[in-house]
């Protein structure tokens, strides 16, 4: 990716790109850059208050270090190279491609190009059953030591503070839960992004993973991912979640994405709508 060597009174810094920003308002400050990186041009004169070169080692990054001008800023380059980085491989490729090709002449051309790429990327819903754990008060105020079980209807009442949860939950880990799947390459390619949430059907509620893709899944590979998912949801993810309580009146109420049942199930959209389309879906899960 790309790098910088930003000179001011006498100091010298080596940045590399992307960079947090908390970190880059740290590296700055160390050779006594008081100026937000938002405002810092990258302007390469001996002049320049604060001289700012950037460049890159190899083909691809040289040939993109050359479309920032001076009229961008340190803030704005650093931005582009996270959206890139964070980009999945076939979407660089393409990228690489254009830039190497001579398409992209500016930074806002690249950012453009990368927009256009994202624009091409497909969402898939994928839809759970929840059940709730509800440990109730006892007559001395503490708290039982079995929980009562019930469904998603249930737990319909609570989807905004059980979505407040699943917000606070994701947030804990910076890195999204799809750098962890251990599908397939062309599986692990096409998946950008996991996200969870939840879906009310008729006073139902139902868990919704939201999985941002660079295009559909093929059959074979939407199987691999169904089985990872509900790993996920039974070992990892779903499990740490449902250790995560939410205060009530009765008592202390628990979330899962997962339960042992036989009726236990991980659907695309399609097969959601067919499943609510039948006897047993209509009214939610008795």
């Amino acid at each position: 990716m790309l790098k910088a060597i930003i000179e001011h009174k006498g100091n010298t810094l080596l940045l590399e790109f992307p960079c947090k920003r908390m970190l880059l308002a740290e590296h700055l400050a160390s050779i006594g850059i008081r100026t937000a990186a938002h405002d810092i041009k990258c302007i390469d004169e001996e002049d320049a208050p604060i001289k700012v070169k950037i460049y890159g080692e190899s083909e691809f990054d040289a040939k993109f270090a050359s479309v920032v001008s001076p009229e961008n800023t340190l803030s704005g380059v650093n931005s582009f190279c996270e959206i890139y980085h964070n980009m999945p491989y076939a979407n660089k490729l393409d990228i690489q491609k254009a830039v190497l090709n001579g398409e992209v002449s500016s930074l806002k051309e690249f950012g453009q190009l990368m927009l256009n790429r994202r624009q091409q990327d497909t969402t898939e819903h994928y839809y759970c059953p929840l059940v709730a754990s509800v440990y109730n008060y006892n007559d001395y105020g503490d708290l039982e030591e079995y929980p009562d079980e019930y469904d998603g209807e249930f737990l319909a009442p609570y989807e905004d503070r059980i979505r407040e949860l699943i917000q606070r939950e994701e947030a804990l880990d910076e890195t999204n839960l799809a750098e962890y799947f251990d599908g397939s390459n062309g599986a692990v390619a096409k998946l950008k992004e996991i996200h969870f949430s939840t879906q009310n059907v008729d006073g139902v509620l139902y868990g919704d993973i939201r999985v941002e893709l660079t295009e559909p899944f093929t059959p074979e590979e939407e199987v691999e991912f169904k089985e990872w998912a509900i790993g996920q949801m039974a070992d990892g993810w779903g499990e740490s979640f449902e250790q995560r309580e939410i205060r009530i009146p009765e008592g202390e109420l628990y979330v899962s994405f997962w339960n042992s049942g036989s009726d236990y199930f991980m659907l695309n959209s399609d097969e959601f709508d067919e499943y609510l389309a039948q006897d047993q879906g209509m009214g939610g899960m008795e």
